[in-house]
């Protein structure tokens, strides 16, 4: 079996690049054996106003996902922080499972955890307030009963301001926090972490309490990179799709 892991893709109109190289991606998936997984760590749309909200793109995507699991194929999704509001409406249509972030997944005597990555950037304390205002139950109950109007109007403020702040701080603030990454490791005693938001593709190999552990960055997809993680039964491989 081979599984794939993939993350912040910020699928949008303004991005028809990425798009088609997503639709390219699922096309060459469904040639593998149909036992093969995709991951989806979060940021598969640029953002995400609640399943009532239809457009050309939102139609497309979940086509594509569609033709995908419907192939055989298991198709897993996490939140990331632009499209949390993903919800059972989207998942029946596509037949995309949702996982609890962080989820920890076993195969083969091997423990992997996987997560969106936004909750271990503790440095950028503007980001966590705004994260547990919109992550509360209530908070998105009263938005979802907004106009889409309305929504619309939010999602574009929000993410207007979002690029103004990230233009104000340091790419460290930014960053996962390490002695959160190694509290997370020892919390859940594993030895492989697979996460995205950071948009810093890389593999951190280092030790804890003796143990090698690897920490698997995915990348976003844009016009010069789209990161995949490949675990197959011989390793774990970061591969570009462009490069």
């Amino acid at each position: 079996m081979n599984r794939y892991f993939i993350s912040d893709l910020h699928l949008d109109e303004t991005r028809p690049h990425t798009i088609a190289l997503f639709q390219s991606f699922v096309e060459d998936l469904k040639d593998n054996d149909p036992q093969t997984e995709l991951y989806i760590l979060g940021d598969l749309f640029e953002s995400w106003i609640g399943d009532d909200y239809e457009n050309e793109l939102h139609d497309e995507v979940k086509g594509t996902l569609k033709s995908l699991t419907g192939s055989g194929i298991k198709v897993f999704f996490l939140y990331g922080n632009r499209d949390f509001l993903i919800g059972e409406k989207f998942l029946s249509e596509t037949g995309v499972e949702l996982l609890i972030d962080p989820f920890l997944l076993k195969s083969n005597g091997e423990t992997i955890l996987l997560t969106h990555g936004d909750q271990m950037c503790i440095d950028d304390l503007d980001y966590q307030t705004f994260r547990s205002i919109v992550r509360n139950p209530d908070w998105q109950k009263d938005f979802l009963n907004f106009p889409i109007s309305k929504r619309l109007k939010i999602a574009g403020e929000t993410k207007g301001a979002s690029k103004q702040s990230k233009q104000e701080k340091s790419m460290e603030i930014m960053d996962v926090n390490e002695k959160e990454v190694l509290r997370v490791f020892k919390q859940h005693q594993v030895n492989t972490m697979i996460h995205g938001h950071t948009h810093r593709p890389m593999k951190h190999e280092f030790k804890i309490d003796g143990n090698l552990c690897s920490r698997y960055v995915l990348g976003d997809w844009n016009k010069t990179s789209a990161m995949v993680l490949k675990w197959s039964k011989e390793s774990l491989e970061l591969i570009d799709l462009i490069n």
